[in-house]
């Protein structure tokens, strides 16, 4: 089962790279034929050596083929090649590099964006099993390990898989019998290098899953910084954090012991390869009384110890990448795990009906819902309703009675179970395109989402193409002008993240002025004001009430001040009765039922 995770981790990261490589070639091709140059220098350094070697011992009657015999060259021509070649070779190394560090950026820049499209049109249960340190280490620490190994290792393994090719070439034209022995030394040393490889790539596994979760846990800590502040635990959380990290570092002792193995293979193999050739040299030279081929090949020797030193270059080459290789092929799954998972809802962004307006009647047909997270528990049955266009409508019940659940219907974080929810009174939500349906839809939460950014960013956003005056305009209205003008950099102030240099109600005027800029026809109140103190909600819900004025509007609420004065409220029973009462608030405040008793049961706040 682990050896099928092993080829799966390759077989992500190779994915990765053919996909980069075949979609950026027209721009990187000259790469290839570089890389040809950069091999025939390498074949040439040897034969250079030993041509040198027979110019300076004026020896130049050596048998042998033409890359081996003397060339005719004297030592001058020879050694204005030999420049000529590393003048070369160290262009071509400024180039390769500089390409690398630029193309490997190219690359975990894509990723990224790949990942964080893929992560924001997820469907919103995905996210109920995900910590956001999870998914931040997929995006940044993952990408920025494939993007840069994906460089590396292709282009350090093309460079391992020439030199020993040549040097093994090289040596068996020079001396066969020798280059044999090496030959075999060097396939041993290589089984022993993928063994300790497999293990390695098990053991960062294991470190990889743990970092995430310590990740994860610190992350959501820093998020959770005003509970830890509020409660005094920050000794608390100083040891969790130190217990969290003692099983990464437990997870990760036992690298240390396989990169020891690695290295002890690697200068192991190095040792004996370079002491094959003058052993085994004297062993068949030695005894056979030929000297002149005994003189002929120590001649020649300097050139294979060179050939022959090009084996231990691409094991020291796949030593120094092989921890990035087993990283790489644990971000490259989980980078494609992310890519490859479907959301559950199609939202058609690029097809489906365009959505040109929302002024006509919003119906609930034969809806029944489970959440996808908890398939057992029916939420709304058999729910039928109509929403009239410019009419204001409140949801009230006990908590779990599927209240919020309308309001995630209408904005199609989930699509019903069974049913449909038909905009216009025609069109099936789920065939629309989301993005120009929600262009005509505002929200309104309990916690208002505030970005990092200006004042100006977050009024506009939604609402990219409006001008600086009319978010300013939007603004006054909402009644935040003042308070903007008081702070040193005005509308230029940058709001901390998730606002947190704002209290509650100037988080909900934010998010009011927000609303009034982008003038929605559909506008969802999902308990905006339940946080908010009596003075700052009156305050608020007035503002609230001025925008619901001529456009549908939905209120899910547990706040008697927020529904007395819409059109019609819809009371849901708990444990999925679906509608057990509907009417006006005088009406049902009146009669017996569901809606007066959660009001004596202080259910419904006064």
């Amino acid at each position: 089962m682990k050896k099928k995770k092993e080829t799966s981790n390759s077989r992500a990261f190779i994915h990765l790279f053919f996909k980069y490589y075949k979609q950026d070639f027209k721009k990187n091709w000259w790469v290839i034929p570089n890389f040809i140059f950069w091999a025939l220098m390498l074949f040439m350094a040897p034969l250079l050596a030993n041509q040198i070697n027979l110019a300076l011992s004026q020896n130049t009657n050596t048998d042998g083929i033409w890359l081996i015999a003397y060339w005719g060259l004297n030592i001058t021509q020879l050694i204005i090649i030999s420049v000529a070649l590393l003048v070369f070779n160290l262009f071509n190394s400024f180039l390769f590099n500089w390409w690398s560090n630029t193309f490997a950026k190219q690359i975990e820049t894509h990723l990224r964006n790949e990942i964080l499209e893929k992560l924001i049109r997820q469907d919103i249960s995905y996210y109920s099993d995900k910590k956001i340190g999870e998914l931040l280490t997929n995006v940044i620490s993952d990408a920025q390990v494939v993007g840069n190994q994906a460089v590396d290792i292709p282009m350090n393994v093309a460079s391992a898989f020439f030199q020993s090719l040549i040097g093994l070439s090289l040596t068996f034209i020079i001396e066969w019998r020798i280059a044999l022995v090496g030959f075999v030394i060097f396939t041993l040393i290589l089984i022993a290098f993928f063994g300790s490889y497999i293990a390695l790539v098990k053991k960062y596994e294991k470190v990889r899953l743990t970092m995430e979760k310590t990740n994860g846990n610190v992350i959501d800590r820093v998020i959770s910084i005003r509970l830890i502040k509020s409660t005094g635990t920050e000794d608390y959380e100083t040891e969790h954090f130190k217990e969290k990290h003692v099983d990464y570092y437990d997870q990760g002792k036992p690298i240390g012991k396989w990169l020891g193995i690695f290295s002890m293979v690697v200068f192991a193999g190095d040792f004996l390869l370079l002491f094959t050739a003058p052993v085994f040299a004297a062993v068949f030279f030695g005894g056979d009384g030929d000297t002149t081929r005994m003189e002929n090949f120590f001649l020649m020797f300097p050139a294979f110890v060179m050939a022959q030193g090009m084996l231990t270059g691409p094991i020291i080459t796949l030593f120094v990448i092989s921890g990035g290789a087993a990283m790489a092929g644990v971000s490259s799954s989980r980078i494609l795990k992310t890519l490859n998972t479907k959301s559950i809802l199609d939202f058609h962004y690029h097809e489906g009906k365009e959505v040109k307006d929302l002024k006509g009647d919003i119906v609930f047909k034969d809806i029944n819902f489970r959440y996808p997270e908890k398939p057992e528990a029916l939420v709304l049955p058999n729910f039928n309703f109509t929403l009239q266009y410019g009419k204001s409508y409140a949801f009230v019940g006990e908590t779990g009675s599927g209240k919020s659940t309308i309001a995630k219907l209408l904005l199609r974080f989930y699509d019903p179970t069974e049913g449909q929810v038909l905009i216009n009174h025609k069109d099936d939500l789920k065939e629309l395109n989301l993005s120009s349906y929600l262009n005509h839809v505002g929200y309104v939460e309990q916690e208002p989402q505030i970005l990092f950014g200006t004042v100006l960013e977050n009024i506009k956003y939604g609402k990219f193409d409006a001008t600086d005056d009319e978010a300013i305009e939007a603004c006054k209205k909402a009644e935040l002008h003042s308070l903007v003008m008081s702070w040193p950099e005005g509308y230029n102030t940058i709001l901390g993240e998730r606002g947190f240099m704002l209290s509650g109600g100037q988080k909900q005027r934010l998010v009011i002025a927000r609303m009034i800029l982008k003038n929605p026809e559909l506008l969802i109140l999902d308990e905006a004001t339940s946080a908010l103190d009596n003075i700052v909600e009156k305050e608020i819900q007035a503002k609230l009430e001025e925008i619901m004025r001529g456009r549908t509007s939905v209120t899910i609420a547990h706040k008697l001040s927020t529904i007395k004065n819409v059109d019609h409220i819809i009371v849901l029973g708990a444990h999925g009765a679906g509608i057990v009462q509907q009417g006006t608030f005088k009406e049902l405040i009146k009669q017996p039922g569901h809606f007066k008793n959660l009001y004596e049961a202080g259910k419904i706040e006064h």
